[in-house]
């Protein structure tokens, strides 16, 4: 016992002079009890045996913890390890700091001061607070601590008491975020939302769209009631309040009503809505959640869509026309006051719109929508209609096409007009709904969205009479088309007798007339065989319907047809087949014809053993059952050997680059269920390993009912085709005389060198044009093939004096293009330069002659500043070249800007052509196209006319001089017109027997094919002369005709129907000839002269002037052979088939003063030719 308490106690005694012995020992007793407890606790706390209090501490479920006054653990509960870690053992004789890191340096009872309670208080919540523990992995908690002190002998000790409230702390965290995300959720909601206190009449609670909707700031809203914001009386009639509706009970019982309320805000404007109630838990106050959305725009729809549902009621009644679309101008004057509304209607033949309906429109204003003509300077639906869109014309005095009318539509109280398209069937514009307004104005987003419905629904009545008036013609059709059909038609009861038939039936069964069908008796007689008859009752009446039932049928000679039928029966009210109708087909030609197909099955069979084609066949699983002979040679395995194994063991595919197998065409066709290409480059590995290119193609087999049965893939060897290609594909990018760059690859080169310049300011290049001089007197002098020799020569002595890696061309004609890459201005030159003095110091000899030749070169610098376009430094460097020939020729010139000046002097010639043409100083040449061998010798003789023009002296100025100047200012029309009309006036044949005894060809520009009027002067100009059929032939470049192949080809189509032919010149300069040839109506190829004056020596010229004339003659078109100036060219084209030649080795050019075609009738044949 506490030595105060026993103080106390034995001072008592002596005060209360008692003496009994009894209480004495009492005492003595008690004090004995006391000090064995204390000795008890002591020792427990100081030992750590277990002891009856430590069972108990071991059931709480709060770590308790006995701590000395130095901080060290005495003992404690098992839930202590549970808490932090360690076991009982190992948290004994630890430092208390340990599991309170807010412990620090300070001792232990001033730490544990503010958390102390006294021993004798059993709330555990009556002292205390929160701390931080760690657990044994460093981990943190936050805990609750409750502490007390015992004294004992060893002074102080402590017991703590910790209860983890980390659960706690994150359910109140969570409570907070659903508090702010409940009111984040209100804020946001987008309908309004208020909460209503019933008892007090008031709101207590609103969120920003309540505020807005109402127009009242949240304190003022918040300090109001339902009367506030609602009107005195609701749409129905009755009082906002005042009546019981029972809706706040319903929702105070647990009911969520919703319904619809009117409100205003707080100007009293009207807003109708929907309202809905939930309680809210209170529990001292009725609360009500109401939520309020503005229902306005949804009301204004609804009444939009009563108004079409009505128009569609009276369409669907087929409520008379005009009625209709008097209902719908109504429905649209009703949007908005001030309005009037008509229905224009589009009269197709007459390209003009006239009134359909307009009820509110005088009849003197309806006067002037009569015939509105379809326009830009028309009314506003006659431009809406034009301009296919919807036309606003905000003020009518503004507008241009109203000025005419503006008085009339005054006088009517019109300022605006607004036209909406209406349309029918697959877009096509119909009419218009007009809609004016009595101020100028234009319409705002909520009548634009109404009328434009309102004319979607115009359309729509508009396109159902459009339909009547069709469906009304179509059965007026019908009667026609049951007369004239071929196929027989009937109608026949259910006994057999014919009650209609058309006149087809009756001539297919062999039959005079109608009434003698009738009177040959039931249809029974006419089935050869009776249950066919039975068969199709049977059908109709199981089914209603025969589908393509085929049999036999009797004609009245007794011969035998066989038909195929179809029909449908005819009911009564109680669905017993009373009579039935169909159509009759005679298929016995077809029926032969199909024998005739199986007999062609057997020969097909018969075929595939003997075509040049690879051909294999598998089933569905890909697995071979047939390969032909060629397909054996191809791939090494002969029929025994490959029927049965899988097309990917017999066909191993690979790409010829990559060498990357490729995936077989059958798998993929059998697993996509199309047919499928190999890519190119494929190449065949053999059985016995060698590599053969092929193209082929799989496609599915399928039986009659769509399912795939197997595959069929057919290939060959394209060996020989891929180096022909390879061939053409050379001579698409290179020039055939030099074997240099063509200008379109030369061209491609330049591109790839401006966009690598764009952007890059360090490196610089250069684009030399070289153009020789006075090359045309190589070619008068020595003749073309000297000229051509010269060109080679010429690109040899070039190439001595660039790099490999420069890019060199022949440009066209006598010109050369050259790119030196990362090059620059100075170094350009120094090669331009080094060229020039090469081709200067070079001496041409040809045969016993010989010549030297110059060259100007112009350069440009390919600069990332410069570096836009192809097209606008092959013209820079042109105008250089120019200025270098303006200079005294044989010159090298840097670009420079001022050089665009020098294109001035070219503009001379546009005056002097000008002038040549007023002065009648053009003036035509001929020169013969002639039949090759003794079977064209006889036909029809052809020239063609070539222009020159003399100039103010009289001299003769050759087209390669003023021709160029022509084309790039536009003056090739000019001049195509002058020849035409010469030609036609002047020299044409004018036979009367209506077939031409020869033909003149003259040239077209592109620039004249893609004029406008171009075509109608040639026409007047035919119209004008009368001539006879063949008498014309116009040559179209197949440059001109490609780049403008839709104008090209109305016009070829065009003068053919007038008797005219076409030549297409130039033919086989470009790949793309052979794809367009099948779209142009030509009666004439004239194949170019650089495949025809090597044709005798060079092998691909050879086999390409020998395909275009296979493809010529496949279609039907002659072949005319330019350039021919050798005997030995000329016999080639003549074993080659080519029907006629042309060139100085037939006839040089002369001029027209010659011209005497009729002459020549009788005389003999050139003996050059025969």
């Amino acid at each position: 016992m506490q030595s105060d308490i026993r103080e106390k106690i034995r001072a008592a005694t002596e005060e209360s002079g008692i003496t009994k012995p009894d209480f004495i020992a009492l005492l003595r007793l008690i004090d004995q009890h006391y000090d064995k407890m204390e000795a008890t606790i002591t020792q427990s706390l100081q030992t750590g045996t277990q002891t009856p209090i430590e069972a108990i501490f071991d059931s709480i479920t709060d770590a308790c913890l006995s701590v000395g006054s130095d901080g060290i653990i005495r003992t404690c509960n098992k839930v202590s390890s549970r808490y932090f870690g360690p076991g009982r053992e190992q948290l004994i004789g630890s430092h208390i700091g340990d599991l309170l890191p807010e412990l620090g340096g300070a001792s232990i009872a001033e730490f544990l001061k503010p958390f102390m309670s006294k021993l004798d208080e059993t709330n555990f919540e009556a002292a205390g607070g929160e701390t931080l523990a760690r657990r044994a992995d460093d981990s943190t908690f936050h805990a609750r601590i409750n502490a007390s002190a015992i004294e004992t002998f060893g002074g102080d000790l402590y017991v703590v008491c910790l209860r983890d409230i980390s659960d706690r702390r994150k359910a109140e965290i969570a409570l907070r975020e659903n508090e702010e995300r409940y009111r984040a959720l209100v804020e946001n909601a987008p309908e309004a939302i208020i909460v209503f206190d019933i008892d007090e009449n008031r709101f207590v609670d609103a969120n920003d769209k309540a505020c807005t909707l109402f127009n009242l700031s949240r304190a003022r809203l918040l300090t109001v009631g339902p009367e506030a914001i609602s009107p005195e009386m609701q749409p129905d009639g009755t009082p906002s309040f005042g009546v019981h509706r029972g809706i706040v009970d319903s929702a105070l019982n647990g009911e969520h009503p919703t319904f619809e309320w009117m409100h205003q805000d707080s100007t009293g404007r009207q807003i109708p809505c929907e309202v809905r109630f939930s309680r809210l838990p209170s529990d001292d106050k009725r609360l009500i959640r109401v939520s309020i959305t503005d229902i306005e725009d949804r009301k204004r729809d609804e009444a939009l869509a009563h108004a079409q549902n009505k128009i569609l009621e009276m369409i669907a009644a087929s409520t008379p026309y005009d009625r209709t679309l008097r209902a719908i101008c109504r429905f649209v004057e009703k949007v908005s006051p001030g309005l009037k509304a008509a229905v224009m209607q589009v009269d197709g033949g007459k390209q003009c719109l006239s009134i359909a309906q307009g009820p509110s429109l005088s009849e003197a204003f309806r006067l002037n929508l009569d015939f509105v003509a379809i326009g830009p300077a028309s009314l506003t639906c006659g431009v809406a209609v034009h301009g296919s869109t919807d036309r606003i014309a905000r003020d009518l005095a503004q507008e241009p096409g109203w000025q005419g009318s503006l008085k009339a539509a005054h006088k009517d109280g019109i300022r605006s007009a607004w036209s909406f398209l209406v349309f029918g069937a697959a877009g096509r514009i119909i009419g218009t709904l007009d809609v004016y307004a009595d101020e100028a104005r234009s319409p705002t987003t909520d009548e634009l969205d109404k009328i434009g419905r309102l004319a979607r629904l115009a359309g729509i009545a508009i396109k159902r009479e459009l339909d009547e008036q069709r469906l009304r013609t179509s059965e007026s059709r019908y009667r026609g088309l049951f007369e004239n059909t071929v196929d027989g038609v009937y109608i026949a009861s259910r006994e057999g007798d014919i009650i209609a038939a058309n006149p087809a039936l009756v001539e297919m069964l062999g039959y005079d007339s109608v009434e003698d069908l009738k009177a040959a008796g039931r249809t029974t007689m006419l089935y050869v065989n009776p249950i066919d008859r039975e068969r199709v009752f049977a059908r109709l009446e199981a089914q209603g319907v025969v589908r393509n039932f085929e049999y036999r049928l009797r004609r009245k000679d007794g011969s035998q047809i066989v038909v195929l039928e179809n029909s449908r029966a005819i009911c009564d009210d109680n669905g017993n087949v009373v009579a039935h109708e169909g159509t009759i087909t005679d298929i016995t030609d077809r029926k032969r014809a199909e024998t005739r197909v199986f007999e062609e099955k057997e020969r097909a069979q018969v075929t595939l053993q003997s075509i040049g084609d690879g051909v294999i066949t598998t089933d569905a699983d890909g697995r071979i059952d047939y390969i032909n002979p060629v397909a054996q040679d191809l791939t090494g395995w002969d029929m025994r050997s490959a029927r049965g194994k899988p097309v990917t063991d017999i066909m191993m595919i690979v790409n010829e680059h990559t060498r990357a197998t490729c995936d077989n065409p059958v798998v993929r066709c059998l697993k996509e269920g199309r047919t499928i290409t190999l890519p190119e480059n494929s190449v065949l590995i053999t059985r016995n390993g060698e590599e053969v290119p092929i193209q082929d193609s799989a496609a599915p087999i399928r039986d009659r009912i769509g399912n795939i049965i197997g595959s069929v893939m057919v290939f060959h060897d394209v060996s020989k085709e891929s180096r022909l290609f390879r061939q053409l594909s050379y001579q698409a990018s290179h020039d055939t005389l030099t074997g240099l760059l063509n200008r379109r690859e030369f061209e491609n080169r330049l591109v790839t060198t401006i966009e690598n310049a764009q952007g890059n300011t360090e490196e610089t290049h250069a684009l030399l044009y070289i153009d020789l001089d006075q090359f045309k007197v190589v070619n008068d002098t020595f003749g073309h093939a000297a000229g051509d020799a010269l060109l080679k020569q010429i690109s040899e002595i070039i190439q001595t004096q660039i790099r490999s890696t420069d890019v060199l061309a022949r440009l066209g004609g006598d010109e050369y293009g050259i790119l030196l890459e990362r090059c620059s201005m100075d170094r350009a030159v120094e090669v331009a330069e080094g060229i020039r003095g090469a081709i200067e110091g070079y001496r041409f000899e040809w045969q016993d002659s010989f010549t030297t030749i110059r060259c100007s070169i112009g350069v440009v610098l390919v600069t990332s500043e410069n570096a836009e376009d192809a097209a606008g430094l092959m013209s820079s460097a042109d105008v250089a070249c120019y200025s270098a020939k303006d200079m005294g020729r044989n010159q090298v010139h840097f670009y420079r800007d001022s050089d665009a000046s020098l294109r001035h002097e070219e503009m001379k010639w546009v005056s002097r052509i000008t002038s040549a043409v007023e002065d009648d100083r053009l003036e035509l040449f001929f020169q013969p196209i002639i039949g090759i061998g003794d079977q064209n010798s006889g036909r029809r003789r052809h020239y063609e006319l070539l222009l020159r023009m003399r100039d103010e002296d009289g001299k003769l100025v050759g087209p390669n001089q003023f021709i160029p100047a022509a084309e790039r200012y536009n003056l090739m029309s000019t001049l195509d017109r002058w020849v035409i009309h010469e030609a036609l006036t002047q020299l044409a044949d004018r036979s009367e027997d209506g077939e031409a005894k020869y033909t003149i060809a003259i040239n077209l520009s592109g620039t004249s094919l893609s004029e406008d009027r171009f075509l109608d002067f040639v026409i007047d100009e035919l119209g004008k002369q009368k001539l006879p059929q063949g008498a014309i032939c116009f040559e179209i470049t197949e440059t001109a005709a490609i780049s403008n192949l839709a104008r090209v080809v109305h016009f070829m189509q065009t003068l053919k129907k007038l008797g005219c032919k076409f030549s297409l010149d130039d033919f086989g300069s470009g790949l793309s000839s052979f794809t367009y040839l099948k779209n142009l109506p030509v009666d004439y190829l004239k194949i170019d002269g650089q495949f025809i004056s090597n044709v005798a020596d060079d092998n691909v010229d050879e086999k390409m002037v020998k395909a275009i004339h296979e493809v010529g003659s496949a279609m039907g078109i002659e072949t005319i052979a330019e350039r021919v100036e050798t005997r030995q060219v000329l016999e080639k084209l003549g074993a080659l088939g080519v029907e006629f030649a042309q060139g100085y080795y037939i006839a040089r050019p002369a001029s027209v003063e010659s011209f005497e075609p009729w002459a020549d009738q009788a005389a003999p044949h050139n003996p050059r030719v025969a």
